[in-house]
């Protein structure tokens, strides 16, 4: 079977888990990583590769995107960076998995779509806590009709920002930086997935820091047929990844999106009129899961059926109307 030769764009703190997926995956082969930082690029190969001699480090994204032998490119850069750099290596018809949020504004995510389209490219965005065997439990539970009509869910994210981190916030946030377009894309993705249907509008508000970047964030989110749901994002609180669903026969809680793959993952629910129960999900490691699913996703030609490209327009639309919400003081429709 045909070998991905796997490029990634930027040293970033999450190649501590992105690399080793890659180099997990059977089909897959990690060649080259490049940063524009002197000396960053060699120093995460050395950190997180188990091949290190084997992957070559640069400061050039050029060499990366037009290299002839790479199939597929994982871009990790900083928010706003995603589009342009992107478009570039679809045009170099390369393969593309992209971290979320994959662009700041809805045309952007479009752009990207239709030019993924034209060359015969699959692009992915990086929510990888889909791939994780107690979110597949979730959507069972969901689809099972055991809790009922989703009626309401809430999301919550959060860790204590350290100083090692402050260049997450030290742009505003139409540029990228702050809470919103850091932990926000999982607080809004989470609740997409688990209520289903679409956002008509959204009211939000935040707390700016100096740099005008937010600090926390939260919002309501209104669905075409009025059901809502609600996140709070922060960096500002102790560390939280979790979610709340509501049917009218029961609730359910994922008390850690972020499940580590050493630990179990814990669900639990409670139908009307029964005690709690609490399950206990067979370890996974999400980072691995997802490599294997978009390189399968490129070997067989096919669009992702977990992180559709018309999932990641919905997703860009409804994080744009949250922002300008901010913004604005008021309700805004998508």
């Amino acid at each position: 079977m045909k070998t991905i030769n796997w490029g990634i764009l930027g040293a970033a703190r999450v190649n501590q888990r992105l690399l080793p997926a890659i180099e997990n995956n059977p089909h897959s082969k990690l060649i080259m990583l490049a940063s524009r930082r002197d000396g960053a690029a060699q120093e995460c190969i050395n950190q997180y590769s188990k091949y290190p001699s084997e992957v070559k480090a640069s400061q050039d994204f050029d060499e990366v995107i037009q290299h002839p032998d790479i199939n597929a490119i994982y871009i990790p850069l900083a928010n706003e960076e995603h589009s342009e750099v992107a478009l570039k290596a679809i045009q170099h018809k390369k393969h593309v998995l992209i971290e979320k949020p994959m662009a700041l504004t809805k045309n952007e995510v479009a752009q990207i779509t239709d030019t993924a389209k034209k060359h015969k490219v699959q692009v992915m965005e990086g929510f990888m806590y889909v791939f994780h065997p107690q979110f597949d439990f979730i959507q069972q539970m969901i689809a099972s009709g055991k809790l009922g009509k989703i009626q309401y869910a809430h999301s919550m994210f959060s860790f204590p920002i350290q100083p090692a981190r402050y260049y997450r916030i030290n742009r505003t946030i139409k540029n990228g930086g702050g809470a919103l377009w850091d932990i926000g894309p999982y607080a809004i993705h989470t609740l997409r997935q688990v209520m289903g249907g679409h956002i008509k509008q959204v009211n939000a508000s935040a707390k700016m820091n100096s740099h005008q970047a937010d600090m926390s964030a939260s919002g309501i989110l209104e669905f075409t047929d009025h059901r809502r749901a609600t996140f709070d994002i922060s960096f500002e609180c102790v560390r939280r990844s979790e979610f709340e669903i509501f049917g009218d026969k029961g609730r359910l809680k994922c008390h850690t999106v972020w499940q580590h793959e050493d630990d179990e993952a814990i669900i639990s629910y409670e139908l009307d009129g029964s005690a709690p129960v609490v399950e206990k999900i067979v370890k996974g490691n999400h980072f691995d899961l997802e490599i294997d699913h978009f390189v399968d996703c490129i070997l067989n030609n096919k669009e992702s059926d977990k992180l559709s490209m018309d999932g990641a327009i919905h997703q860009a639309a409804t994080m744009e109307a949250v922002y300008q919400s901010i913004q604005n003081s008021q309700w805004v429709s998508i």
